[in-house]
């Protein structure tokens, strides 16, 4: 179970007391008088861990007390500003380092919060896999092959021709684990800033913890498809805020990193897999700072590939051998096609007819010796939808609106 520590003092933040302090006359510089309750909220800091520090600042001339939010009460509703001297020093820190919000996490703490759940040391059995996948209408032959190879916490290739659902299955993956991690919204490393919570990656389940810099989030799920270059794995230095965001690795840290369409990328396979020896290998990653400095951070996610193309097309056997599992996704059979059918026939609401099934098979893939795949079903379901409602037919399968379909939806691949 994992657990963030209860912040009882400065010290626990394990940043220096400078930092804090000008961290609030950023605060303050950028909100404009703000009560001291308002800036403990934004800083993710309880305001009695933070009290002291007004005071001090207070009696350093460098903020001071112009109100109060009730009119009574403790420093915590009275409403500060910066005096000339503060507002000259905060002008000073923030011209050299701009970021103002949470209150960043240090790495060894990240390090140990995230080293409690490791991905790699959660196991599933058939009974979960066939739960997770129990939407898709999928060979059971599949579930002997991906069990494992999730439990083995080592990355998987998915292969095979299009349409036949590998993506679909590397997004199931992340199902298997339906627990939590814990995300700071900040990291402080080597005295810069990396951001690193990402909403839309890191799904929130709770923001109450012990330690608020933390959110409790479901595990990440992370894709990246043939936009994805070398450089997009290393630190992203935003220069106009001097701060870093995370690449897409270090925020799927505790979650599942999938490479979609592998194979297709502006760098090549091997150079790609070749960034991750090392990481995958010792279970940590070395990023770089504008600076040219590297800085070792934790490499603890599952790493998923899914390529239309065939595995000896993508490297030679040592770098095969660097990815543990490979799993083939074939195309459906005639049956396993007929259920997908009948399955995208209810979402659709259309009344399934058998004959007509038997004449979209026979003239469109027997006759013309196509291959099924699996997104055939929704894609081609989909417009006889298109189909009968524009002609207001009834939602139903005739040989006209196969026609139309297959006619409209294949033409293309003539």
């Amino acid at each position: 179970m994992a657990t963030i520590k209860q912040i009882l003092k400065l010290s626990d933040l394990g940043l220096s007391k400078e930092f804090i302090h000008e961290l609030i006359l950023k605060m303050i510089y950028v909100q404009g008088a703000i009560s001291g309750k308002e800036i403990s909220n934004l800083m993710k800091v309880s305001f009695g861990i933070l009290e002291e520090e007004f005071i001090d600042l207070k009696k350093r001339d460098l903020v001071g007390v112009i109100g109060s939010v009730s009119g009574i009460g403790g420093y915590s509703s009275m409403i500060f500003d910066l005096t000339p001297k503060g507002r000259d020093r905060a002008g000073e820190i923030f011209n050299v380092r701009p970021y103002v919000g949470p209150t960043p996490v240090c790495l060894t703490d990240y390090i140990e919060v995230i080293d409690q759940k490791k991905i790699n040391t959660r196991k599933i059995d058939e009974q979960k896999l066939k739960s997770v996948f129990g939407d898709m209408i999928l060979n059971q032959n599949y579930f002997s092959k991906i069990g494992p190879a999730i439990n083995s916490g080592g990355p998987i290739l998915f292969f095979g021709e299009p349409g036949n659902g590998k993506t679909m299955i590397a997004e199931k993956v992340i199902n298997s684990f339906d627990d939590y991690i814990y995300v700071p919204y900040c990291l402080m490393i080597d005295g810069q800033f990396i951001k690193y919570f990402d909403e839309k990656v890191h799904i929130p389940i709770s923001y109450d913890t012990t330690d608020p810099r933390w959110i409790k989030v479901q595990r990440p799920f992370v894709v990246v498809g043939g936009e994805l270059t070398l450089p997009m794995l290393d630190l992203i230095y935003k220069s106009e805020f001097k701060y870093y965001e995370a690449p897409a690795q270090l925020k799927a840290n505790g979650g599942v990193f999938l490479i979609d369409d592998f194979g297709r990328q502006l760098v090549s396979p091997t150079e790609l897999l070749n960034r991750w020896i090392y990481p995958l290998e010792k279970k940590t990653d070395y990023l770089t700072l504008v600076t040219g400095k590297k800085i070792e951070v934790p490499f603890n996610q599952m790493l998923l590939f899914s390529s239309n193309l065939k595995p000896q097309d993508l490297g030679d056997d040592a770098f095969l051998r660097r990815i543990k599992y490979k799993i083939e996704i074939t195309s459906p059979t005639v049956n396993e096609f007929n259920e997908l059918f009948k399955g995208q026939c209810v979402k659709l609401n259309i009344k399934y007819n058998d004959e007509a099934f038997k004449y979209l098979v026979q003239h469109y893939f027997i006759k013309e010796k196509r291959d099924v795949r699996g997104c055939h079903a929704r894609d081609l379901l989909s417009h006889i939808v298109d189909f009968n409602s524009f002609y207001n037919k009834p939602n139903k399968l005739s040989k006209e609106s196969i026609d139309f379909a297959c006619n409209s939806y294949f033409s293309k691949f003539k």
